[in-house]
């Protein structure tokens, strides 16, 4: 008699135990269980030569992600980054993919999108623009993360560029607020 009071107390242990895994608010790999995410960055561009000599540029970047699939955010991009009498803006969109590891959330990311370049405050021209890389988001609170790190392959295509291929490095923080 005993044995199957025990029983059934364990069984209903699993169940319950198993709807709270259920609702837990991230799942094992899942990059997180918010919605959105809002991110700053400050950002400094390796540039090739391109503008005659190889020039730094320092800038920002201000960014908006919401998730789409359990590991896929659309993410939308502004920069700005200035050095040496050039300036760059760019606008970019494009999938985010990111997942969690342990405490850390690496993402890979590619961007599409147009960029603006002016030397000594003259139009260089726009240019269709990608951004191909990734970074690693270190979360301190539920909703706060820090941008450890952001890397991306950046390449403006036309718009008085005959051939350019930048390096964009970059840190920051990021807020990630909703529920999926």
């Amino acid at each position: 008699m005993h044995l199957g009071r025990g029983c059934l107390v364990l069984i209903a242990l699993i169940l319950t135990s198993r709807f709270g895994i259920s609702q837990s608010p991230a799942a094992r790999g899942q990059s997180s269980y918010h919605a959105y995410e809002a991110s700053a960055t400050f950002a400094h561009m390796a540039t090739d030569g391109s503008f005659g000599s190889r020039v730094g540029l320092n800038g920002f970047t201000a960014s908006v992600s919401a998730g789409v699939l359990p590991l896929v955010q659309a993410t939308g991009e502004v920069g700005g980054y200035y050095g040496h009498g050039i300036s760059l803006t760019s606008f970019l969109a494009g999938p985010q993919v990111g997942l969690r590891l342990y405490r850390f959330q690496p993402f890979v990311r590619g961007l599409f999108g147009l960029s603006h370049t002016s030397i000594n405050s003259r139009g260089f021209g726009n240019s269709f623009t990608i951004a191909a890389g990734g970074g690693l988001n270190y979360p301190l609170t539920e909703q706060l993360a820090i941008r450890a790190l952001q890397v991306d392959y950046f390449r403006p295509y036309g718009g008085g560029y005959s051939s350019a291929d930048f390096l964009r490095i970059g840190f920051g923080i990021t807020y990630q607020f909703g529920t999926r």
